[in-house]
């Protein structure tokens, strides 16, 4: 509908346009190129959330070779979107090899017949705002904390659960870091504090991220892949995947009473169950006494008939799919906006406290 003299404002007169508008037609080869690319983010999209930070560089290696490709061939305008679309197909069969790998995974591990069915036991129901609140504890270290470490220190150490104020708050502050991961368990997802047996741990997966990736041969699941891990650890200590195990393993031996919760999601109590927080620590303790490892833990898991729609249990296109609206709905989300409004709030309130005594 557009005049030709917008395409050659635009496009410059070096582009032919006739009777027939021949811009018209080229929509659609370019719509063809960005639904190509727009595939493409949404694998990436979901490798970056995996902490497979390669394909970020991938991505800026495509865009400097659309660049030369350009340059080198625009004799026409359906020479240059001929180019972006060549590379476009490129991108997306490059990027779709680790999911493809990763899915094929996924299909033997969830094909492993399980030995053992295990007497995993429901000790009691558990909120989502103590999960929460265990998942901060744990994560509380890393660097996107560093800005509130002090101020709310307190809070994330010694919880009170019962307060409406500091259970949003540490659900902002957990989203800052997890937002993406926790938004794709089903919403009715239950939690339990469950009492694991030995028997339990053939059913435990890690959560798939960059370096168990190299350390998984056939699947996942944690007990096939502990001599794989032995073997990385003490053949090159200075890794630092294995330091970071290696430092679990000496606080582990100085204070064996110690107790921290592992977070874990299923379908029900006889499937595989994923490790979506404790992954290292579990390993670490597996290392040291594989038979002790469940009076080491608290072992919180989320229920859900449903959890196969999420691609952190499951990984196929259509939790992919779920995966990437979600992206896209909450890519804007801003928690940093939750945690100052939240921490104006309870100033308001402690200020209307003092007011009325």
């Amino acid at each position: 509908m557009a005049p030709q003299a917008l395409w050659h404002t635009v496009l410059g007169n070096g582009f032919p346009a006739g009777k027939d508008n021949p811009y018209s037609s080229l929509l659609v080869l370019y719509a063809a190129t960005t639904g190509l690319y727009s595939l493409s983010v949404v694998l990436m999209s979901y490798e970056i959330a995996r902490k497979i930070g390669n394909v970020s560089w991938l991505q800026l290696g495509f865009s400097g070779a659309i660049i030369l490709g350009i340059y080198l061939l625009h004799g026409s305008l359906h020479d240059v979107i001929t180019v972006q679309l060549v590379l476009m197909v490129m991108l997306l069969v490059i990027v779709s090899i680790p999911f493809m790998r990763s899915q094929r995974v996924v299909e033997i591990a969830t094909g492993v017949k399980l030995r053992g069915n295990g007497t995993m036991r429901r000790i009691r129901p558990v909120k989502e705002d103590e999960v929460i609140s265990e998942f901060l504890r744990s994560e509380f270290y890393q660097s996107e904390f560093d800005p509130y470490r002090e101020q709310f220190r307190e809070m994330v150490e010694h919880p009170d659960l019962e307060s409406a104020w500091e259970n949003k708050l540490r659900r902002a502050l957990l989203f800052l870091r997890r937002g993406r991961l926790w938004r794709e368990l089903p919403v009715d997802t239950e939690w339990w504090q469950v009492d694991l047996q030995p028997a339990d741990f053939r059913r435990l997966r890690v959560f798939p991220r960059n370096h168990w990736r190299g350390l998984a041969k056939e699947n996942f699941y944690l007990a096939e892949m502990i001599e794989g891990i032995r073997q990385r650890v003490e053949a090159d200590p200075s890794d630092r995947f294995a330091k970071k195990l290696s430092s679990l393993r000496e606080e582990f031996a100085l204070d064996s009473k110690r107790s921290s919760s592992v977070l874990l999601i299923g379908v029900d109590e006889a499937g595989p169950l994923t490790i979506i927080e404790g992954n290292h620590r579990m390993a670490a303790a597996s290392l040291i006494s594989p038979g002790d490892v469940s009076r080491r833990f608290q072992f919180l898991v989320g229920f859900s008939p449903r959890m196969t729609e999420c691609c952190w249990y499951q990984t196929d296109l259509s939790t992919l799919w779920r995966y990437a609206r979600h992206f896209a709905t909450y890519f804007l989300d801003d928690h940093k906006v939750v945690i100052r409004r939240a921490v104006s709030e309870d100033k308001i309130s402690s200020d209307n406290s003092i007011g009325a005594a």
